[in-house]
Formats: structure tokens, sequence, C-alpha cells
């Protein structure tokens, strides 16, 4: 088998990765999978697996471009006003990417812990928040939030 140059990998890493946001902006965060890669690119799953070592590891390839879309829809004036903010963009179906957002953020975060992307966002969005109301009052919100996310997805 022949071995592809370093450029090679980066540049299939790079098409791998604008799939990645393709399919996640699109259909969704669970239509991010390696048997939907590997069918978009004709090949094998383990051809996928060699750029993304575990699932949680395609959220690499959303790093820099979702949080900005994500930011302008928080409210960072005051615990509440952002938590109310936070509970208003997953709710609103016109802003799709907010909740497929932080639906993969809790799918890393619950499979196999805290993956460091994940744990990364949230803790960026703490300080964001932090900035503006101080630090205790920051993390009693995401604490806030994180829980109505998890109570909301049981659909009551």
């Amino acid at each position: 088998m022949a071995r592809i140059t370093a450029e090679e990998r980066a540049q299939k890493k790079q098409s791998l990765d604008d799939m990645v946001i393709s399919i996640f902006m699109n259909e969704g965060w669970d239509s991010v999978t390696y048997d939907r890669l590997a069918k978009e690119f004709n090949v094998r799953k383990s051809s996928i697996q060699a750029y993304y070592p575990n699932s949680v590891m395609f959220a690499t390839a959303l790093q820099g471009k979702i949080f900005p879309l994500v930011v302008p829809l928080l409210n960072f004036t005051t615990k509440q006003s952002f938590i109310d903010s936070w509970i208003q963009a997953y709710r609103d179906e016109e802003q799709h990417i907010f909740k497929e957002v932080m639906k993969m953020l809790l799918d890393n975060i619950l499979k196999d812990g805290t993956s460091p992307y994940s744990k990364g966002a949230v803790l960026k969005l703490q300080q964001m928040l932090a900035d503006n109301i101080g630090s205790q009052d920051a993390e009693d919100a995401m604490k806030i939030v994180f829980g109505e996310m998890i109570y909301m997805k049981m659909d009551f």
C-alpha cells in the first residue's frame, strides 16, 4: 500500500473536515458518523478512523467554525439573561445549529467523559460570561443551562 505524503494527508484531512462541517450544518450531529463519511468518500471506515481515532474527534473539524455562530445568540449581561437566552436559542427551531452544537457537547461529555475540545468550548463560554458577571455566577449559570438541556432532552 502506497504511503501518502504529509501534504496529501493534510489535504485529505481538510476535505474530511469540510464534509463533517457540511453534514453537521445541514443534517445535524447525529448524521456525522464513520459510515456516512466513508460512504461520501468511497473508502473504508478504517480509512476515516486514521484521521478521527474516535467519534468524539469529529468535533475537531468544527473548531473555530461554529463558536462564532453560537455566541451572538447568547446574552452575557446578567446570569438570568444568559440562562434565558440559552434556553430560547435551544428551543428555537430556526436556530437548529445552536441545538446541534449543544447536542454534540452533551454527547461528547457523556460518551467518554469530557473531551478536551468540549471542555474547552464550555470553559470559553463560561469565561466570557464570568468577564461580565463574575466567576461564581458564571459557573452557576453554566450548571443551570446544562441541567436544563438534559431535562429538555427528556421531552417533558
